[in-house]
């Protein structure tokens, strides 16, 4: 089965004036498509777009979107998704033409159970060595990782994330996933100060949360606070909630009740198969 499609047509190939390859210039998602169907499109869609209307760029329709998404997943099987959106192609320079038409990306991997499995006993995270800043694009996922990648170089194969402080050493997110917390019966999540990804798997525990009125809250978590909990988690629309066991020097209870609990309940039930 063909894994890519760019501009509708299968191919792996784009131009070399492409803004993405060129500046980062492009938003994208990542989530799972299972036997055909896609938990939580609509807020994927949302964010896509949301996302890439802060930056001026203009998506595809919603139905448009998703039938050229289901072209390169089937009906049996679990799929890892990516869409990427770029604002096109332009010649040298920053400045571009508003008349460029986007350039839509759309790849599928296979789901990798094994890695799922061992993650559901609990993972081992440390932090990044260095500070993330507030910007004006802090809470897009646009195309320039680079923080990401710099902050993953030379990770041990043990470890599954690096966690982001700010300069002020409060705790705001993994490279590759937002984190919260738990004491007794309520949870906590990190405020972001205005620096971390607003994304859709953290808007989905916070709805499921004030739906079902269990106790939460958002917390500048500072760092030599994290102790006080007694449970953390990593999370996103790949593999869903994850219990830590280890964040640098210090160690976490692992629940696998809540966490199923809420794999469930958050519809990433993909994730305990």
């Amino acid at each position: 089965m063909k894994n890519t499609l760019v501009n509708g047509k299968f191919t792996n190939l784009i131009s070399i004036n492409d803004r993405g390859f060129q500046f980062g210039d492009g938003v994208f998602r990542t989530f799972v498509c299972k036997n055909g169907k896609i938990p939580h499109f609509s807020q994927h869609y949302k964010k896509l777009k949301n996302d890439a209307k802060i930056i001026g760029i203009k998506i595809p329709k919603k139905d448009d979107l998703l039938t050229d998404i289901l072209k390169v997943c089937n009906q049996t099987s679990v799929k890892v998704v990516k869409v990427i959106i770029t604002r096109g192609n332009s010649s040298r320079g920053y400045m571009y033409n508003r008349s460029i038409k986007p350039n839509i990306v759309i790849q599928s991997y296979d789901f990798d159970h094994k890695r799922l499995i061992q993650n559901q006993k609990g993972v081992l995270v440390e932090s990044a060595y260095f500070p993330i800043d507030k910007n004006i694009i802090s809470e897009l996922k646009h195309l320039n990782r680079i923080l990401n990648v710099l902050a993953l170089a030379n990770k041990k194969g043990d470890i599954i994330d690096r966690i982001f402080l700010d300069r002020k050493n409060r705790v705001i997110e993994g490279a590759y996933h937002c984190i919260f917390f738990r004491k007794k019966s309520k949870f906590t999540l990190p405020s972001n100060q205005g620096s971390g990804l607003i994304g859709v798997s953290r808007q989905l525990l916070i709805d499921y949360l004030t739906k079902n009125n269990v106790p939460f809250d958002f917390q500048s978590i500072h760092y030599d606070k994290v102790n006080c909990y007694q449970e953390m988690y990593l999370m996103n629309s790949v593999y869903g909630v994850i219990p830590v066991k280890k964040y640098d020097d210090i160690c976490f209870n692992i629940n696998s009740e809540i966490t199923s609990e809420l794999n469930t309940r958050l519809n990433f039930d993909y994730a305990q198969k």
